[in-house]
């Protein structure tokens, strides 16, 4: 069954002379955790 829901693309790109992989990876998957939860960037506060 398919269901229809609200998605968001996102890409990124990183230069690995100037930054880590996993880094970045890092940066990445908060960014996804703040986009799909908003009310988390007042807890970081």
């Amino acid at each position: 069954t398919f269901v229809p829901r609200k998605m968001m693309n996102l890409s990124s790109s990183f230069d690995h002379r100037v930054i880590d992989g996993w880094d970045a990876a890092v940066f990445v998957q908060r960014l996804k955790e703040l986009l799909e939860n908003p009310a988390m960037l007042f807890v970081d506060l």
